[in-house]
């Protein structure tokens, strides 16, 4: 893995605890980890399911409508494991935890004032109110025509359905330590396919809508969340999402016009994969490779799909500072 994913990942001397929760709107699941060989074991996976209305509905996701109910939801996941959790990383949905890409003069060295650049900085890009928000930013690699030195890839996410959730963690003595989007979860998970890559994409559909993440050698260097219309007829959403497709493969070639995109792999239901390669084929000139056809760096007796657990592998091989 290279020096610059590393930051991005904030990888530093302590790794990060092998357990990880992965939360959307259905369940709420839990996976541990432990390096073995070259490769990882997972050790236990359990989940538990969420009531349909647990959330309140928006763009970003919204707030838990019954706080006590999902605390109850937590601690009933937590008795059954078979080893204590004290620190844990978190998955969240693309819909709830978005990225964006800034460009940055030098930035300040406190990190207050670090947040007042990147808020002001959002606030003329994103639709939402920046004051709801909890920003987290690394810096990445410059693209070559843009305007300021620096470039600064920003994760952002509602800021009152992030302290439920670490509240309700903390009632039962969790601390969540990172909370990390799934698309940038599965870039060390994926591994190779992408780190290898002059250009590569990862695209994850799921029911709410799909994410484009290009990656410069497992770098993420490009980023596009599209919601899905629930009303369009199935011809309709094949020549939308051909459309958009296209759109974002001219974009990428104009952005990077000295790389050609080698990979795509594609994490989407059994159901939606074919259809999606195709669509991929036809709109970023690369059929997606599924996910679950890749060479898996896990052992494990568990009877799970490699598209399930990849998530939350990626977020348990980050390390952090």
């Amino acid at each position: 893995m290279n020096d610059l994913l590393a930051r991005l990942l904030g990888f530093g001397p302590v790794a990060a605890p092998p357990h990880v929760f992965a939360l959307d709107e259905r369940a709420l699941r839990y996976a541990r980890f432990v390096k073995s060989g070259a490769g990882w074991e997972l050790r236990e996976m359990r989940r538990v399911e969420l009531p349909a209305d647990t959330f309140q509905t928006g763009l970003l996701g919204g707030p838990v409508r019954d706080p006590a109910a999902f605390q109850t939801a937590v601690a009933q996941l937590l008795a059954v494991l078979s080893a204590p959790v004290r620190e844990a990383s978190l998955v969240l949905p693309d819909s709830w935890q978005r990225l964006a890409f800034v460009e940055s003069a030098e930035l300040p060295r406190s990190l207050e004032q670090q947040e007042e650049v990147v808020r002001w900085k959002v606030k003329r890009l994103l639709p939402f109110r920046v004051e709801d928000l909890r920003l987290s930013w690394n810096e990445v690699a410059p693209l070559a025509n843009q305007a300021e030195p620096r470039r600064l890839l920003v994760a952002y996410a509602l800021e009152p359905l992030l302290a439920q959730l670490e509240s309700a963690f903390a009632a039962a003595n969790v601390w969540i330590g990172r909370v990390v989007s799934e698309s940038l979860a599965l870039v060390p998970a994926v591994g190779e396919p992408l780190t290898a890559a002059q250009l590569g994409a990862l695209a994850v559909v799921r029911d709410g809508g799909y994410t484009l993440l290009f990656a410069r050698r497992g770098e993420p260097v490009l980023y596009r969340f599209k919601a899905l219309d629930d009303s369009l007829t199935p011809a309709q959403r094949t020549s939308a999402t051909e459309r958009d497709l296209r759109l974002t493969r001219a974009f990428v070639a104009e952005q990077l016009p000295d790389l050609a995109l080698e990979r795509v792999v594609l994490v989407a239901p059994v159901e939606a994969t074919r259809e999606w390669q195709e669509w991929l084929q036809s709109g970023l000139g690369r059929a997606g490779e599924p996910i679950d056809a890749l060479r898996v760096p896990l052992s494990s007796a568990e009877r799970v799909t490699w598209t399930e657990v990849a998530p939350l592998l990626g977020a348990a091989r980050q390390e952090v500072s």
